[in-house]
């Protein structure tokens, strides 16, 4: 009897333990909307409440392999509203700022052409797909003519009015160079190449900064690389915040467990860092991965499953992104539920204590 009792007092434990949120459903401070609708893609924000997703539904197993409903959907999440556009059909690598989008869609008459689309305000240009690697994915805008920061595929382009990057031969923990625009000089900034992914830099608008994060822990005294993914215990995670004057300033985030394994994404936000973990238990067990908010030198998880294709809104008040949440085998009945979902960051809940 003695060992019974003793078996659900650890069970008990466990389920309430922070570091077992599998085991407890997460209180999110911030309210957590679902848009009903399956999600393959988040794609961007036409204003501060209208995201753009592609969704899909399959069709039932014995009807055979078809897709139903596909295509790109807008959620006006202040109206309550999803609507599917159809002026986004046959859209692809849409991009959408706001009121400027862009996307690809086939010639007409020679499938193997390309055309540019870009839409300002509602009013709509096509133009020829000159080179598909021309492209500014801050601005959204593809050009014609081979731009001035094209410097080779480590290249990334900043909004046109700050510049661009170049991560020189990643081979080595080079630092990375800014180049100011209209400036053929680089300047080397104090982060290596090896440190930093150039597809996952952000640009948070309300502070007029990119973020960039860490992939893997590199010792600043010995220059040893761990591996990427697991971050060392107890030491604390640096983002850097690249301003177009070419400053860099560092802060820091806590270590937490969740950093001992799985790939993590790092998102700037009006209420703070908000962060996507991957670090799951095991097969159908969502363990550590979610969603969580860094605010000064405390982090805090929101939100348990996993999270893909985050798009913050213009305002940085929301989050979009693919929840999966991840708490059974792969199947039917998982994919089904994987939707859209946003957190607002700008207003709060209460939850009874």
């Amino acid at each position: 009897m003695k060992r019974l009792l003793g078996f659900f007092l650890v069970a008990l434990l466990a389920c309430i333990s922070p570091q077992l949120a599998a085991c407890a459903e997460v209180n999110s401070v911030y309210p957590v909307l679902d848009s009903g609708r399956r999600g393959l893609g988040v794609h961007g924000w036409l204003d501060n409440d209208k995201v753009v997703f592609y969704s899909e539904l399959g069709a039932k197993a014995h009807e055979g392999p078809s897709i139903l409903d596909g295509g790109y959907y807008v959620w006006d999440i202040a109206a309550g509203k999803l609507n599917k556009d159809p002026s986004l059909e046959g859209a692809a690598k849409l991009c959408v700022q706001g009121d400027y989008v862009t996307f690809l869609r086939k010639a007409p008459t020679d499938e193997k052409k390309w055309l540019v689309v870009t839409r300002v305000k509602g009013l709509e240009t096509v133009t020829p797909l000159v080179n598909a690697e021309w492209f500014n994915r801050f601005s959204c805008r593809y050009y014609e003519q081979k731009p001035q920061w094209d410097r080779g595929h480590a290249s990334l382009p900043l909004l046109e009015e700050h510049g661009s990057l170049f991560f020189k031969d990643s081979r080595e923990n080079n630092p990375i160079m800014f180049f100011p625009p209209t400036s053929e000089k680089g300047v080397p900034l104090p982060i290596g190449t090896r440190q930093v992914w150039h597809n996952l830099v952000q640009y948070a608008p309300f502070k007029n900064a990119y973020l960039l994060y860490p992939i893997a822990y590199i010792d600043p005294g010995t220059g040893k690389e761990d591996p990427i993914g697991p971050w060392p215990k107890g030491k604390p995670v640096p983002m850097w915040w690249l301003t177009p004057d070419g400053k860099v300033t560092t802060e820091h985030i806590p270590y937490m467990p969740f950093m001992r394994g799985g790939s993590r994404g790092f998102y700037p936000t009006r209420a703070g860092i908000f962060i996507t973990s991957h670090k799951t238990d095991d097969l159908g067990k969502p363990g550590d991965a979610g969603g969580y908010l860094a605010q000064a030198s405390s982090v805090e998880k929101l939100i348990t499953g996993l999270l893909e294709n985050v798009s913050v809104s213009p305002d940085r008040c929301q989050v979009a992104f693919l929840y999966d949440p991840y708490d059974t085998l792969y199947g039917k009945d998982r994919l089904n539920r994987i939707n859209v979902k946003i957190i607002n960051f700008c207003q709060e809940v209460y939850h009874a204590r």
